[in-house]
């Protein structure tokens, strides 16, 4: 809205500029100039508006049969995906050549698909060893209001 407003006083501001400097083609220059400019743009936003609501891809598993349950990438372009197929495992190779079956995966229990963004945070348990090691190494630290009571301050 403000660049609009630019744009319209500016337009008024320049009839003086124009007959002084370049005569009245100029000022109708620029309004046509800036009209088919702000045409442009309305038929720009206007398609991508559409685009973005006709095109739009649907998201999520939504009733469907096959599912991703794991990808774990292996170097750029190169991953191991895990998926299951109307109740079957399939380990899938997923490279720069295409995908490949390397085995067909006996599960013994279903495995449960957590969304991200769901649960609590994970820590795994080296880190959890790693971070207690380090709290027993490091010495405690009292609280400034702790010392200055021990040593007879004012507080």
């Amino acid at each position: 809205m403000r660049t609009l407003a630019a744009v319209t006083a500016l337009l008024f501001a320049l009839p003086g500029a124009a007959h002084a400097e370049g005569g009245p083609d100029l000022v109708g220059s620029m309004a046509q100039m800036a009209g088919s400019l702000m045409l442009v743009i309305g038929i720009i936003l206007i398609l991508y508006y559409l685009a973005g609501r006709l095109l739009k891809m649907p998201q999520g598993n939504r009733g469907g049969y096959i599912r991703v349950v794991e990808t774990k990438h292996l170097a750029p372009k190169k991953s191991l995906m895990l998926v299951e197929v109307g109740g079957e495992y399939l380990l899938l190779s997923n490279s720069g050549e295409g995908v490949t079956l390397i085995k067909q995966v006996e599960m013994l229990e279903e495995i449960e698909v957590v969304p991200e963004g769901v649960g609590g945070l994970v820590v795994p348990d080296r880190l959890k060893d790693k971070l207690a090691a380090l709290k027993g190494v490091l010495p405690r630290r009292e609280a400034p209001l702790a010392q200055l009571r021990k040593s007879g301050g004012c507080a």
